[in-house]
């Protein structure tokens, strides 16, 4: 008997035939993510139910050095939930989609984490009140699960703007260790508590070793997080910005966005996207309140929410007029007059107003969302038009499809923004290695240049900070030390930041 077959044994002893797979059209399947070109193959894949399941399969991967890749639903950009080489096994967490718990005194929820930001937020919907978690996880949040949302420091999906990142929503976890062991973070980690309620507490932060981590120290398999009413009341605009002779669209649209954040406005969502987005839109039918509109250039729309009529006609009143006083154009009211607002908010625009970037068979697509500061926007969009015209050549080769003016802008609280965008090409094996080049150019462009701070980090942007020499020496040193520490035979998503190639 090989090793493999061993491992495959021992592993379907733990979680019934029904659940292991070594099978070529299954390990296919998920030797990819939403990129689909980052590709490697697995050779099992494995859907366990519980933690003692997992804790279980990472023994037997710890005792015959066989690597793992936690997943959800594959539902990034960046190669964040595949193997990097072929090989390994995948554990996909999505049978563990439960919600356990709902503290309405408290106001938190736990869940296990294979549970989708959608799934949760309609049945939190109906408990109670009615409640929602705030930051209602990334775009692809019909599909994305929370423990991807949490891996990943994602936003975009709604409410950033009030709430900021998912992460900052989080009150603890219970994580599987790669060598095995079951811990709680936050509150809970005292094991007289029955309930999670912060945190922070008990010494360090622990749990934010667990977050943003894009599943390098541990498997989460349980999440606690805030949640909040859903607000009775809400309120919408859509505008067009122009370009003057003293400014560019990005510059209009970023003074307003700042004041917007700088005044501590009651703004749920703001959002910005180039002419060349609005463009893409129409064209391709997303954002349905933009087909018929004969909107010309740049957009921005906000949303704000409110306990009472009055509170919301103050919050519309003191948005409005800075954009009034900027000179912005505001469209009507409704969805088919362009109030993207309104799509957005009332008609789950929030989990599609991406779904035109991402790709499919055959676009090989370049993503790089970033956060940075919203003064910089105006810089993101000189940025992204330079890279283009630097490397116009190389992507008409390819077949080039679009780029660097077509992006979007979001508020994240307090004072930042996410800025989504990238470029793409013809999909095809031929160019395959020149397209990854060019993708790892365009990352390293934004990290240099400015200073840009990636959140989806998988494969190829984790990779590109290194080698692009962003993080100092005694900062990947002190990665590669708790790596270590908690990972000592490098078996939990080799390869990420090349770190267990460090040790």
């Amino acid at each position: 008997m090989n090793e493999t077959q061993n491992v495959y044994e021992q592993i379907e002893n733990i979680v019934g035939t029904k659940y292991v797979s070594d099978s070529e059209p299954v390990c296919y399947s998920y030797s990819m993510n939403c990129d689909f070109t980052l590709q490697g193959i697995p050779d099992i894949v494995v859907k366990p139910n519980t933690p003692e399941e997992i804790s279980g399969i990472l023994r037997v991967a710890n005792k015959y050095g066989i690597k793992i890749v936690p997943r959800g639903n594959g539902a990034d950009l960046t190669g964040g939930a595949k193997p990097i080489g072929d090989g390994g096994i995948v554990l996909d967490v999505t049978r563990m989609n439960k919600i356990l718990d709902i503290d309405e005194e408290n106001r938190i929820v736990t869940v296990e984490v294979g549970i989708s930001w959608s799934e949760l937020c309609e049945q939190l919907s109906n408990v109670g009140i009615g409640y929602y978690t705030g930051s209602t996880g990334p775009a692809s949040g019909f599909s994305a699960t929370i423990g991807g949302g949490l891996s990943n420091n994602t936003v975009g999906g709604g409410g950033a703007a009030m709430y900021g990142a998912v992460t900052e929503q989080c009150v603890g976890l219970e994580v599987v260790l790669p060598t095995g062991e079951i811990i709680y973070t936050g509150a809970k980690a005292n094991s007289f508590r029955d309930k999670p309620f912060t945190r922070f507490g008990l010494g360090a932060d622990y749990s934010g070793i667990f977050l943003g981590d894009v599943g390098i120290h541990g498997i989460k398999t349980k999440a606690s997080l805030n949640i909040y009413p859903l607000p009775e009341y809400r309120g919408y605009a859509t505008y067009v910005i122009k370009k003057t002779k003293e400014m560019t669209p990005p510059e209009r649209g970023s003074k307003v966005m700042i004041k917007w954040q700088h005044d501590r406005l009651q703004l749920h969502d703001f959002f910005y996207y180039t002419q060349s987005t609005v463009t893409s839109l129409k064209g391709q039918k997303v954002a349905k309140g933009l087909i018929n509109a004969k909107v010309r250039g740049a957009t921005l729309f906000y949303t704000t929410v409110a306990d009472t009529q009055r509170q919301l006609d103050y919050n519309v009143e003191r948005i409005e007029k800075i954009a009034e006083d900027a000179g912005f154009e505001k469209l009507g009211p409704t969805v088919e007059e362009g109030n993207i607002g309104k799509w957005f908010y009332e008609e789950d625009g929030r989990w599609q107003w991406s779904n035109h970037s991402w790709a499919g068979g055959y676009l090989f697509g370049m993503g790089g969302c970033v956060k940075c500061p919203t003064y910089q926007l105006p810089d993101y969009r000189r940025m992204y038009d330079d890279w283009v015209k630097r490397n116009f050549a190389k992507m008409a080769e390819m077949g080039g499809v679009g780029g660097g003016a077509e992006f979007v802008a979001f508020g994240v609280n307090p004072t930042y923004i996410d800025v989504a965008g990238g470029a793409g090409v013809l999909s095809s094996v031929e160019h395959r290695e020149a397209q990854i080049e060019l993708w790892k150019d365009f990352l390293i462009t934004q990290i240099k240049e400015l200073g840009a701070v990636h959140y989806w980090m998988g494969e190829i942007i984790g990779r590109s900070l290194v080698d692009s020499g962003a993080l100092s020496e005694e900062y990947y040193n002190f990665m590669i030390t708790i790596k270590k520490a908690l990972d000592p035979n490098k078996i939990l998503s080799p390869g990420k930041f090349y770190l267990t190639d460090k040790y």
